[in-house]
């Protein structure tokens, strides 16, 4: 089958749901599809390229920062994706296309079906469904009708997680199924820290965080719980991979909590690097006040990392209470520092936890699984018989 993804950010560029729609490409293209990636330029990355074995079409598009877009930069992506759209189709011949994000991918496999005939799965990431971003509740308001009108007419809507899918049912009337992200543990794997070489003096315990630095995120609750602990002579080192409008504010509020020679401040990391922090680490946290599903969570942990997570949808799909890690209640932070000071104390246990993350992650989360179960939303009767 020709398939196109629509993401208005792809590898290099973006996140979490970058990432997804990068490894899901490559998934179907392994299963024998020919695979398509409609996205926006950024810098040298610009205009029709190979990468691996998938076609790139990466049209004009606003965007001053690698890792993130706002409204208006995502706005640009689609008025070029509706003007570059028809001559994708032609010459790739397309027969179905899979949109990352109801808002603003959504019009494109809109317009891909009103006008070609071709068959859509809308792939719900988080910020799309009302009420799980509370800053964009306006958007989802001004475009409550479009984005009722995309799931409406699309083949399919899938949801990255159990509590995603649950609030879009609330919101929309679409039949939402589920496919979790998944996550390359060929890449991302354990590898020999610093501190377990025979020999070596032992180190502080390593926390890794990875992630956009938003409120979302919820560092400033973390750096608290951490200088509660520093207090208390713990051993341990906070390290931050990302970048966002909320850095000086952290910075500032580190300093004030005494933390600041605690904290390695990474900025934005691309894969290997990012892989080479998770493999340095020993427990990842990500105490998010929301989540879609987390694809940091799922990296760490296939790196063999414990995770010490908020108790919300999406990190609760992933992380197995005492098991793979520690969930606790945001509303009882004395549960995050009795979680953490556990591990710090056992680092045994962390390691043990971190195994069984792994074993997990492989078991459960592969992007073979997730790009097959995509393809399969396509029904044969709706594949147009003749590419165009």
């Amino acid at each position: 089958m020709n398939l196109l993804i629509i993401n208005y950010e792809y590898p290099p560029l973006g996140g979490g749901a970058s990432n997804a729609s990068g490894f899901m490409a490559k998934a179907l293209s392994r299963q024998g599809h020919s695979v398509s990636v409609l996205t926006g330029a950024f810098g040298d990355l610009r205009g029709r390229a190979q990468e691996d074995d998938v076609v790139v079409y990466r049209v004009p598009a606003i965007r001053r920062a690698i890792d993130r877009s706002n409204p208006l930069e995502m706005a640009s992506f689609v008025a070029s994706g509706i003007w570059r759209l028809p001559t994708i189709i032609r010459q790739e011949r397309i027969e179905a296309v899979i949109v990352f994000f109801t808002i603003p991918c959504g019009p494109l496999g809109y317009l891909a079906k009103k006008f070609y005939g071709l068959p859509y799965v809308v792939s719900l990431r988080g910020g799309d469904v009302p009420g799980l971003v509370p800053e964009i509740s306006w958007m989802h308001r001004l475009l409550g009708p479009l984005r009722r009108g995309i799931l409406r007419n699309a083949e399919a809507v899938v949801a990255n997680a159990p509590g995603l899918a649950e609030l879009s049912r609330r919101t929309d009337p679409a039949l939402v199924t589920t496919i979790p992200n998944g996550v390359d543990t060929d890449f991302f794997r354990p590898g020999v820290k610093v501190g377990d070489v025979p020999g070596t003096e032992r180190r502080p315990f390593r926390l890794i965080f990875a992630g956009r630095l938003h409120n979302q995120k919820n560092l400033i609750f973390l750096f608290e719980q951490l200088a509660i602990l520093a207090e208390k002579g713990l051993s341990f080192s906070l390290e931050i991979s990302g970048d966002g409008p909320e850095r000086l504010r952290l910075e500032k509020r580190a300093t004030a909590l005494n933390l600041h020679d605690r904290i390695v401040w990474h900025g934005w990391l691309d894969k290997a690097a990012l892989r080479s922090l998770y493999q340095m680490g020993d427990c990842m946290v990500n105490p998010s006040l929301y989540e879609g599903m987390p694809n940091t969570v799922l990296e760490a942990m296939a790196c063999g990392l414990p995770v010490i997570a908020s108790r919300i949808p999406g990190n609760t799909d992933v992380v197995q209470d005492g098991l793979t890690g520690y969930l606790f209640d945001l509303a009882a932070p004395e549960q995050f520092r009795a979680c953490l000071e556990k591990l710090i104390g056992t680092p045994e246990l962390a390691q043990r936890m971190g195994q069984k993350a792994r074993a997990r992650v492989m078991a459960e989360f592969s992007w073979e699984d997730v790009a097959r179960r995509y393809a399969l939303l396509f029904s044969p009767s709706r594949i147009p018989n003749n590419a165009i």
